[in-house]
């Protein structure tokens, strides 16, 4: 029986090591000049779109000069079996896309769902999390000394690069409210209880993150998750008393908007999961004015990757996007609140 004791065992332990990652030097970094990179997620959901995505949307990005990828999670719509196979399948399409240069963070599509009902052969939640661990998180990347990549201890999927000094940070969040909901093959407390320890880690790796881009000056942060944080499904945070029927991401959602307000550098969070394709700044609103936001190509808009191009010099527009292939910009107002 696991006990509410090693939740916090859980959560010490995590502290603790993300605390390790803050004390660690760093060199002065450089001046930040325009680039641009990939992002995609929510592909492929049908034939049709497998289709486009390996004979138009995957060739471009392997013929792209850009730097890295970003894959924002959900790599199959959410009837398909989770089996070992489609997960290395999976894997293999993703990582060749920029070998030794792609950033995945998980969907819940890629395993907290895998035990629905509408699945063929549903499979325990808990343990495709660990297949994918293993699958994408077992060899280190193969990154040059001046990215400064970085991982975070028990949760390697949470990552930290430095690209031309704009600071990079994935955060492991996903839909069906982070994983709370839908529990049906694991034992549901414990399940919850890595769920919150995961939630910590965020929180941790988040500040983390700014507290580096502090340090060495970035000239911008760039946040990327697969979860749409400002989708709302509840109206109250999740408590240790309330631990499913909650806003799962109000804790980050408040985080992150306080940091960027702090932070006198612009920053741009980057999420997949739901549509429009859109970028906009009312996220951040007047409380947080240099706070952009962008909701990427995929999940029923179009197959493409979102080409986004970094320009700090540019202080009415940092940050630019267009997508890859089919060069249509984003929508320049943003959905948010419930769905």
């Amino acid at each position: 029986m696991h006990t509410g004791r090693n939740s916090r065992h859980i959560i010490v332990a995590i502290t603790l090591l993300s605390l390790l990652s803050l004390i660690i030097p760093t060199a002065p970094a450089r001046s930040s000049e325009r680039f641009s990179f990939l992002a995609i997620s929510d592909v492929p959901y049908s034939a049709e779109e497998s289709r486009t995505l390996t004979q138009r949307a995957y060739p471009a990005i392997r013929a792209s000069p850009l730097p890295f990828v970003l894959f924002l999670g959900d790599f199959k719509d959410a009837k398909s079996t989770c089996t070992d196979d489609l997960l290395t399948e999976r894997r293999d399409q993703i990582m060749g896309l920029h070998p030794g240069r792609v950033f995945y963070t998980p969907g819940d599509n890629d395993w907290t769902d895998c035990d629905r009902r509408a699945i063929p052969e549903p499979m325990s939640e808990l343990d495709r999390l660990d297949v994918l661990r293993r699958l994408f998180y077992a060899a280190p990347m193969p990154l040059p000394p001046e990215w400064r990549f970085s991982q975070q201890p028990l949760f390697p999927e949470n990552m930290r690069w430095l690209y031309n000094n704009v600071l990079f940070a994935t955060l492991h969040l996903v839909s069906t409210n982070n994983g709370r909901e839908e529990i049906l093959l694991d034992n549901v407390a414990f399940a919850l209880t890595l769920t919150e320890a995961r939630d910590e880690a965020n929180l941790l790796w988040l500040d983390a993150a700014f507290t580096e881009a502090g340090r060495i000056d970035a000239a911008a942060v760039v946040i990327a998750t697969q979860a749409d944080i400002t989708q709302r499904k509840y109206q109250t945070p999740c408590t240790s008393k309330e631990r499913q029927k909650c806003d799962a991401f109000a804790s980050i959602n408040l985080r992150l908007r306080y940091l960027a307000a702090r932070y006198a550098k612009p920053v741009l969070l980057i999420h997949g999961d739901t549509n429009p394709y859109c970028l906009d700044k009312g996220f951040g609103d007047a409380a947080a004015p240099r706070l952009w936001r962008l909701n990427s190509t995929g999940d029923y808009s179009f197959v493409d990757a979102a080409k986004i191009t970094v320009d700090i010099p540019d202080s009415t527009a940092p940050f630019t996007v267009t997508s890859l292939t089919e060069k249509v910009v984003p929508q320049s107002e943003c959905k948010s609140g419930g769905k």
